[in-house]
């Protein structure tokens, strides 16, 4: 089992896609990220509802494996 940091992108309640994946980082560091890219949003992608989240995946995970596998091709 290992760890994976992942920044995800949303719109309103509805995730897009994955923005970054990582084990090198420490948590806080990609904790912050999320909040400076939060920050940069202009007022229109805040309006419309994009924001950026901070998640953590197991890689032992099912949902995790999936994604990766898709991702892949």
């Amino acid at each position: 089992m290992a760890v994976i940091y992942e920044i995800h992108k949303y719109q309103k309640d509805d995730f897009q896609y994955v923005v970054a994946s990582t084990n090198r980082y420490a948590e806080s560091k990609v904790k912050n990220d999320v909040e400076r890219m939060n920050s940069m949003l202009n007022e229109s992608l805040r309006t419309s509802g994009i924001r950026y989240v901070f998640a953590i995946s197991d890689t032992s995970d099912s949902s995790y494996k999936e994604r990766k596998r898709k991702n892949s091709y």
